[in-house]
């Protein structure tokens, strides 16, 4: 059972709710709220967008002040308050859904990653729950089940000294989780210095880490430290480690195993206190047994390893990500960016993003350096993600994330002449006795609800129908999910 804190003012009820494993206590304004939130034990909050007393962005501000670990949900109805949206997110704003265009489905999945997230910031220390909070978690936002799990993770370690490996795709975010490693931890007032290894030139990144004397190399004017040294007593995070030369691996090796660093050109040895975090986009025991990684330096640096997931595998995140992307831009930019339209919004959760939250920041920046004005549209996105990715999909559909070459080749991706086009993701049915076309329509719904876990939304895209219709069908046959 959610327990939910409905604040409804004089618009009361969410019809898409009846007959759930919701409960909601109802109250009249934003006071009341106040007083009921340090009182009850509730999962969520709900929150009109016509309240008297108090407008939603302030009992907003106060609810987030008074009781931090409970998620606040925004009900959108009307264009006024979806003007509000960017700001109330910056606040701490948890998700919203509107009436009428969200699912009742589509509002459960926000009040059970509510309730999720609610109870994970319950059992996090006081000290270190400020670092999860909906925005402000340096500047990763995440409500997903995947992220909870990445949380808790970092908490089992954030009074520990030991080296972590963050994997995922490029995009993912590693440089901000690998941050938020450092800021939650006994060194957080220790400096923190971040190394992109690809981005220096392999003779060079060695100077770059361990510094140099006058004269070790032509254009060695004077000694400069390292980023080690610069590192000394916090925390150096080595970005793409899987692309550091071998020699280059055996120096990080040694300063593991005995804490000790050498200037290029230079005789004396410098003892350094550094905590060293990694991040990889590759298969680092793919490259030992290709002779490119050390063995050995692999089981020092991976005593805790964490995986970012990528972002089309958790699309809970999506919006919220968005939502901190466009206040930065409307801050950097000083334009007049006011929310997301429905339409968009599901649009952004249909992409598969094959890079991931870059892709999506560099995406919504495009968009509003191109449209200048409060609202985003689908269509203001949609011939960007088109233009600048061939890997444009429906949720639910496999996507190959792989390197592929700048210059494709003349036939790369071209139908043969004369053959039919490929239909991807059909159910496979059962052409062996003549059907009814009633029978036809129950398999292939079952079949697509069963391949998108029951996602309404995307089923009846690739299905060629309304979602309405969809749930019409639904009652036509009969269908309930497995666990209902």
């Amino acid at each position: 059972m959610i327990n939910v804190l409905y604040v409804g003012g004089k618009q009361v009820g969410i019809p898409e709710l009846d007959g759930s494993d919701v409960n909601l206590d109802y109250v009249q304004n934003g006071m009341i709220a106040l007083s009921a939130i340090q009182t009850g034990n509730f999962d969520a909050v709900l929150m009109e967008d016509q309240l008297p007393l108090m407008t939603p962005s302030r009992l907003l501000k106060e609810l987030v002040a008074t009781s931090p670990a409970v998620p606040v949900i925004s009900i959108v109805r009307g264009r006024d308050r979806k003007k509000d949206l960017l700001n109330d997110f910056g606040m701490g704003l948890f998700s919203y859904f509107e009436p009428g265009e969200h699912s009742g489905e589509e509002i459960l999945s926000i009040l059970r990653s509510a309730k999720q997230f609610k109870d994970f910031k319950k059992d996090v220390p006081r000290t270190a729950a400020r670092h999860f909070s909906g925005v402000g978690f340096e500047k990763v936002v995440g409500v997903s089940n995947e992220m909870l799990k990445i949380y808790h993770l970092m908490c089992q370690i954030k009074s520990k000294d030991v080296t972590t490996v963050l994997y995922g795709e490029s995009g993912t975010g590693k440089n901000l989780m690998a941050r938020t490693l450092h800021n939650i931890s006994l060194r957080r007032d220790r400096p923190n210095i971040a190394v992109n290894c690809p981005a220096i030139p392999s003779e060079l990144l060695e100077s770059e880490l361990f510094g140099h004397e006058k004269g070790a190399f032509t254009g060695a004017v004077e000694r400069t430290d390292g980023k080690f040294l610069s590192a000394n007593s916090g925390s150096i995070f080595l970005d793409e480690i899987g692309d550091m030369s071998p020699s280059l691996q055996a120096k990080i090796l040694r300063v593991l195993e005995s804490g000790e660093i050498e200037r290029v050109g230079g005789a004396e040895t410098i003892r350094v206190d550094v905590r060293i975090i990694s991040a990889t986009n590759q298969n680092l025991e793919q490259k030992i047994n290709d002779g490119l990684f050390r063995q050995d330096l692999f089981h020092r640096i991976n005593v805790f390893p964490i995986t970012v997931p990528p972002l089309r595998e958790r699309r809970e995140d999506i919006l919220p990500t968005a939502m901190s992307i466009l206040k930065n831009l409307k801050k950097k930019h000083k334009i007049s960016i006011e929310y997301l339209s429905h339409d968009a919004v599901q649009l952004l959760n249909e992409y598969n993003w094959p890079g991931n939250v870059r892709e999506l920041e560099n995406t919504l920046e495009r968009v509003v350096l191109i449209h200048d004005k409060p609202i985003i549209q689908s269509e203001d996105i949609k011939y960007i993600l088109e233009e600048n990715s061939s890997s444009f999909h429906p949720a639910g559909t496999p996507v190959q994330v792989e390197t592929v070459s700048a210059e494709p080749s003349e036939t790369q991706d071209r139908p043969v002449q004369g053959d039919p086009p490929v239909m991807e993701a059909v159910p496979k049915i059962d052409t062996s006795s003549v059907k009814t076309l009633k029978e036809l329509e129950f398999e292939a719904i079952s079949a697509g609800l069963e391949r998108n876990n029951w996602n309404m939304t995307t089923t009846a895209q690739q299905l060629g129908i309304s979602r309405m219709t969809l749930y019409r069908k639904l009652d036509q046959h009969g269908l309930r999910k497995k666990d209902q």
